[in-house]
């Protein structure tokens, strides 16, 4: 057995039942799913049948289903043979799996039993009550698999799918939920919302899922929340931020932090920590996580005692920022947070200092935790600050087991340390599979509210609980680029 299959076949007892633009690993290209992440779905359906004569089970008898199609004579396809308990199990699979069946039993060749209207659907288990002279009656239907939606961006950023993968695997090593499989429907290269929404409503109307897990981007994960709130199927998203995703109703979560919560805590480290007295924002017009974080920094920023010098915007895909620059250097404020995306923030840094001779400290939020940025344009972005969901270098003491687990299992599965990306798509896909595992049933809204009842959850990042808006109540990472490169700064407790 591998190095990494053993790693990861031992974490998985940990693992199961019991127990904006997206950001970016260190490899830009999408990986091979990990093997037992995905299962493979069939067009078939499981009966398990027990056979009973006044309430004692029938041993050896031979069970046998056809599909009710009116004016066709009865084709019996599928069997299997009752044992000790009087339990039949027989896989039927076809091109139409789902609609009416009739059955039979038979015992020595001599038929004992017939039963009619029995409803089978495709990718269910159902269990069956056959009393011979009596109705069949279906005492339970469970799906054979957990499906699964895991919406993200450009498919070169796939770190939120790869820890989601492996979490998947992780559970499904440990029995996956209550003995029955996880699969994971990947959809990403989502560009627009609409496209977004798009993917969300294929996975649910055809794909058939069970939950989603994503998108990473605010916008986009708005517009999906309104498909899985119309439909009725739980939702949790990865590294989506704004506050207004979870608006679209009570199917809808969030694993990550909020940028009320992020705007604040970076406008109380600018003002405490580095003793900012003067701060500007710079902002990208029209972008729901862009304008939305920075005006909760310059809210909280102000109310920490803080003035609020100069507010710029500019415009998706701009590559000059001479204007917006120029006021920012008039005001003289002491820190600027640019709550941009790549590629425009290293633009907007390096023509900060380079020609317009702006030199105060830039902060940022989580959007800046991308590896492609950060790669790329280090030396630029030297000395600035960012708020971010995961780090790895985090002190031992304040990282729990769970995190240390995750982390080596993550680089032994990819050759790389995890980045936030990945702790956040690995974390979403285990609160919709742990309150899986506490629902009494796998209906929508039993998951649901399982979901909203999470308590203490421990992952790569821990959740108290979630609060009325279904926000997660947790910790948040300040980074520092130190010699290009992305160090651990600060933890930040709720």
């Amino acid at each position: 057995m591998s190095r990494r299959c053993m790693m990861v076949l031992v974490l998985a007892m940990v693992w199961g039942c019991g127990g904006e633009r997206v950001m970016q690993s260190d490899e830009q290209q999408v990986g091979q799913p990990l093997s037992k992440a995905i299962a493979q779905a069939a067009p078939r359906a499981v009966v398990v049948a027990t056979v009973r004569r006044d309430d004692r089970p029938v041993t050896g008898a031979r069970v046998e289903f056809s599909r009710s199609i009116a004016g066709r004579v009865a084709a019996y396809q599928w069997f299997g043979m009752t044992d000790g308990e009087g339990r039949a199990r027989v896989e039927i699979a076809s091109g139409d799996v789902t609609g009416y069946y009739l059955a039979r039993a038979s015992l020595d060749s001599r038929e004992i039993g017939t039963w009619s209207s029995i409803p089978i659907n495709r990718g269910y288990e159902a269990r069956l009550d056959l009393p011979i002279g009596g109705k069949a009656r279906v005492t339970r239907s469970s799906p054979l698999i957990i499906k699964i939606g895991v919406l993200y961006t450009a498919l070169s950023r796939s770190n939120t799918l790869r820890g989601a993968e492996l979490a998947a695997m992780q559970m499904n090593e440990a029995g996956g939920v209550r003995g029955t499989p996880i699969e994971i429907i990947p959809r990403g290269g989502l560009t627009t919302p609409e496209y977004a929404a798009e993917a969300a409503e294929e996975l649910i109307a055809q794909a058939e899922v069970m939950a989603l897990v994503g998108p990473n981007r605010s916008a986009h994960a708005v517009a999906v929340a309104a498909v899985a709130q119309g439909h009725g199927i739980p939702m949790m998203t990865t590294t989506a931020t704004n506050p207004s995703v979870t608006a679209a109703g009570d199917f809808v979560f969030m694993a990550a932090f909020t940028d009320d919560f992020q705007g604040r805590v970076m406008a109380q480290f600018a003002a405490r920590e580095l003793g900012a007295e003067s701060a500007a924002i710079i902002a990208q017009e029209g972008a729901i996580y862009s304008e939305g974080l920075a005006r909760t920094f310059a809210d909280n920023f102000n109310a920490s005692g803080g003035a609020l010098v100069a507010r710029e915007f500019y415009m998706d895909a701009d590559t000059t920022f001479t204007a917006q620059l120029t006021a920012l250097a008039r005001a003289a404020p002491e820190v600027v947070f640019l709550s941009g995306f790549f590629p425009e923030i290293p633009l907007i840094v390096g023509q900060a200092e380079r020609d317009i001779g702006l030199m105060a400290t830039f902060l940022g939020g989580d959007s800046w935790d991308n590896a492609m940025l950060l790669s790329m344009n280090g030396p630029t972005l030297e000395g600035s600050f960012f708020s971010g969901h995961f780090s790895s270098q985090v002190g031992p003491g304040d990282l729990s087991e769970e995190a240390h687990q995750f982390i080596a299992a993550y680089t032994s599965a990819f050759g790389v340390t995890a980045p936030g990306g990945a702790a956040m798509g690995y974390d979403a896909l285990r609160l919709v599979a742990q309150a899986m595992c506490r629902a009494e049933d796998l209906t929508p809204e039993a998951i649901r509210d399982q979901i909203a009842a999470t308590q203490n959850y421990s992952g790569a990042t821990m959740i108290a609980r979630y609060d009325e808006n279904r926000h997660p109540t947790k910790s948040a990472v300040i980074n520092r680029i130190v010699d290009g490169k992305v160090a651990f700064y600060q933890l930040i407790t709720p």
